[in-house]
């Protein structure tokens, strides 16, 4: 399917810590010349570090060994192996990786699986006897070759500012004169018009005398006459009398008499506006006017005539203009060839010395010449080398970490549900915005059964990378615990006894977890200090805060102490209702002026809602409550992340038997 491989690579190191900046540095390099793109790479080396680091610390928990791998390289993916002769993680040997079990069983790797798992594009565990084998694979997103070079490798800067400057050139020149050309011959068209129609006028008046005095048929052919020999353009004239019979034809006096038929395709009612001829070889236009007297039509006059030889002059004009526009531009060319020596040579010599420092030579500075915009530059050049020079221990450090905060940045958006589940009777909207590049809130909704769908968030103390691996291992924790439960209470006792020893000092987690039953059409819940539940109830027409009693997750506690302070409520979900759940980044949005934007403003909103008897479908919501937030909030910085769900009840059903109202 993927061909040959291009290259293999295999070294062998031992299980230790000391090892892993070796490895590390083999898979950089290996990444970076098969072509990997830059933010692919800082993935993959995360992924081999965790799971090096995994190997080395459990496979040979006990004993010391070695640690194999082997990079094989093909033309569109890498495949990355690390084999160890220790401890298997999965003893029954099967080809996949069982992340929730590795998590159930309390093994310290498990998360680490699982983030491996969602940076690269395929992973299996194989384990045998003696040899155990983590395989992983990553796809090659390459930049295509004319690419590269169309983004500019392929000319110098010097041919490039030539080319563009011509081609801007060109296209102005062009554009004008493509404009000036129309609109030259639409004016003489129109001009020529205007004379054609003058003359038929005159033909018309002097006509309208010769019909009134009788005059004879030579007299009519004279007149006719006349004003073709007088006038080149005009082709053809015929007098008509009232009833169109023919008093004068220019071109055949045996027309005489004879009732007159117009040229096909001519419209006999369009009286003093030019029409076009079709399939006449020396005429173009026709012009129909009438023979007036006293406001009474007594004839008409006819007339064929052609711009053909305005045509040929304007193309011979226009042949001329090309010319000199050639002319022009090839001289412009040259000039702007030039020019481009002035402007660019001093820019030239200024990047070879930038090469020069790109190189690793930081020490040598620019000298300080040129017109005063390259000395400002070689200044400010020479000024960036020095804070280099001071900076550069810590370089390396702080690039590192930004990587890997936009690699936790990636692995953090995976964790949060792509789609949200299809859970009969209610209608679902969530958001996420986290205020940096790494949160600490954490949504999820996922099915337990059939009947039964957890819905929660929550909010981890703290901020950035700490905060992002708690809501990692939270989730993870919460989605395994909660199979086969149906109490919150219980899934959230659980959660807590679970997370209690992993979470580091000072971090703590609040949470509001649901299990909704949806053959009853209620939800049992808890609330481990976090903000109360909006509810609106339709049947009271109020908006409610429910809030059960309860202490933050991770908090260190007197045995079954966090159990027996957990309040567990439940509410029933009817036809019209909202449940809004949500953290404290929306009620605590600033404004530039330091005003929370408070609880009070958000439960206002759905109480407006329900008055109106309007409540809105949980995208419209959604969109209500940030576009308030964002308004409150305006030119000021997000201090915290906000996240919510929004439930409504769509289904018409009964409530049933026992249902009660719950208090705040």
């Amino acid at each position: 399917m993927f061909g040959r491989p291009i290259k293999e690579i295999n070294a062998e190191y031992q299980a230790e810590d000391t090892s892993l900046p070796s490895i590390l540095t083999l898979v950089r390099e290996t990444c970076v010349n098969a072509g990997l793109a830059r933010k692919d790479v800082s993935a993959v080396i995360l992924a081999i570090e965790e799971g090096a680091s995994n190997i080395i610390r459990h496979a040979y928990l006990y004993e010391k060994g070695v640690i194999r791998i082997r990079i094989i390289i093909f033309k569109k993916r890498i495949v990355f192996s690390l084999m160890d002769n220790g401890r298997s993680f999965q003893p029954d040997g099967t080809g996949k990786l069982d992340l929730k079990k590795l998590v159930e069983s309390s093994r310290k790797g498990g998360l680490g699986f699982y983030m491996i798992n969602k940076i690269m594009d395929s992973v299996e565990y194989l384990s045998s006897p003696g040899l155990n084998e983590l395989r992983m694979t990553k796809m090659i997103s390459r930049q295509p070759e004319w690419a590269r070079l169309f983004l500019g490798r392929m000319f110098t800067l010097r041919v490039k500012f030539s080319l563009y400057t011509f081609l801007i050139m060109l296209t102005i020149i062009a554009g004008a004169y493509i404009f000036i050309e129309t609109r030259t011959a639409t004016t003489v068209r129109e001009h020529l018009n205007d004379i054609v129609g003058s003359l038929s006028k005159t033909v018309a008046d002097q006509a309208a005398r010769h019909i009134i005095n009788r005059r004879s048929d030579v007299e009519f052919d004279e007149l006719v006459i006349s004003y073709i020999e007088a006038n080149p353009e005009i082709i053809k004239i015929v007098l008509t009398n009232a009833d169109n019979v023919i008093l004068a034809d220019s071109r055949d006096i045996r027309n005489l008499r004879k009732q007159y038929e117009p040229p096909r395709n001519v419209d006999m009612s369009q009286i003093g506006v030019p029409q076009k001829l079709a399939g006449d070889p020396d005429a173009t236009d026709y012009l129909i006017s009438n023979i007036t007297e006293r406001d009474e039509t007594i004839g008409h006059v006819y007339m064929w005539y052609t711009s053909r030889q305005l045509d040929a002059v304007i193309s011979a004009e226009r042949h001329k203009a090309i010319l000199l526009m050639i002319i022009g531009l090839a001289l412009g060319i040259g000039g702007i060839y030039l020019l481009s020596n002035y402007f660019v040579s001093p820019i030239v010599r200024i990047t070879q010395r930038v090469r020069r420092f790109s190189a690793g030579d930081i020490e040598t500075e620019l000298p300080l010449e040129g017109v005063e915009e390259f000395f400002e530059i070689s200044k400010a050049l020479n000024e960036m080398m020095s804070r280099l020079r001071r900076d550069r221990d810590n370089i390396v450090e702080r690039e590192r970490l930004a990587k890997e905060i936009e690699v936790a940045s990636q692995i953090q958006k995976t964790l949060l549900p792509g789609k949200l589940p299809d859970i009969p009777g209610l209608q679902l909207h969530a958001f996420y915005r986290a205020a940096y590049h790494i949160g600490g809130d954490l949504y999820d909704i996922f099915e337990i059964d059939k009947e039964h769908y957890c819905l929660l968030v929550a909010d981890v103390s703290g901020k950035g990378i700490p905060a992002s691996l708690v809501m990692s291992m939270l989730r993870t924790v919460i989605r395994i615990v909660a199979r086969n439960r149906r109490s919150a209470h219980e899934i959230l006792v659980s959660v807590n006894d679970y997370i209690m020893d992993d979470i580091p000092p000072g971090i703590f987690i609040t949470i509001f977890l649901g299990v909704y039953n949806v053959a009853k059409g209620r939800m049992n819940f808890v609330s481990a200090g976090h903000n109360p539940l909006i509810f609106c109830n339709c049947d009271k027409k109020k908006t409610q805060l429910i809030n059960p009693k309860g202490p933050p997750l991770g908090v260190m506690y007197k045995p079954n102490s966090f159990a027996q302070k957990l309040r567990e409520q439940e509410v029933s979900i009817k036809n019209g209702d909202v449940l809004f759940v949500y953290s404290d980044g929306i009620t605590e949005s600033m404004n530039r002026s330091g005003h929370k934007y408070g609880l009070d403003r958000l439960v206002e909103y759905f109480n407006v809602q329900i008055a109106n008897n309007s409540l809105k479908p949980p995208e419209e919501i959604s969109a209500d409550v940030l576009a308030d937030i964002d308004r409150h909030a305006g030119a000021a910085d997000q201090n915290d992340d906000i996240t919510f769900i929004v439930v409504t009840s769509a289904a018409k059903k009964k409530p049933p038997l026992g249902t009660e109202t719950v208090g705040s």
